[in-house]
């Protein structure tokens, strides 16, 4: 009898960094960075000031107003 909690995992580790690396840029050190955009975020934060760092490629908010 096979034990269900087992499962068969097959993930393709280069096509998924590579799907990673997409947005980010490479740093010092092996740290990334998330590519911005040219747009601003204008995210509003509860005393009515808009948020003025760049928005990331592909969304709406900075990185700290992503998700």
């Amino acid at each position: 009898m096979e034990n269900p909690d087992k499962y068969v995992v097959n993930i393709k580790f280069d096509e998924a960094s590579m799907a990673w690396r997409k947005n980010k840029n490479i740093l010092k050190n092996g740290m990334f960075s998330y590519k911005k955009g040219k747009k601003t975020c204008g995210h509003i934060d509860e005393n009515g000031k808009k948020c003025r760092k760049r928005k990331l490629i592909n969304d709406e908010s900075c990185e700290n107003h992503f998700n």
